[in-house]
């Protein structure tokens, strides 16, 4: 059976934000260890769970669900787990701009 086109264009936009936010995560963390500054720690954690929450939903259909047919309250579930970790993150941020 053929995968519809907006698999992949899903998945290669999923991979493309893990890679990215992944390297703000990465650069941030080089900073905190060179400048061992508080506030570039927390956006380290900030970029991290930010890049996390956005790959939840993908994740879950691929690797746990192997369908990416979600539906009822299990879209809900996942969409309140991916919605509250974005929301952390962006206040991780905030928080390393006014330490």
């Amino acid at each position: 059976m053929s995968q519809p086109p907006e698999l992949w264009t899903t998945a290669v936009s999923t991979l493309l934000l893990l890679v990215v936010g992944g390297a703000l995560a990465a650069v941030s963390y080089l900073a905190y260890r060179r400048e061992e500054r508080r506030s570039l720690r927390t956006a380290t954690v900030g970029f991290a769970l930010l890049t996390a929450g956005s790959v939840v939903i993908p994740f879950y259909q691929s690797v746990v669900r192997r369908s990416y047919v979600l539906g009822g309250v299990e879209l809900l579930r996942l969409q309140t787990v991916q919605t509250t970790m974005v929301a952390l993150g962006l206040l991780a941020l905030v928080y390393s701009l006014y330490q």
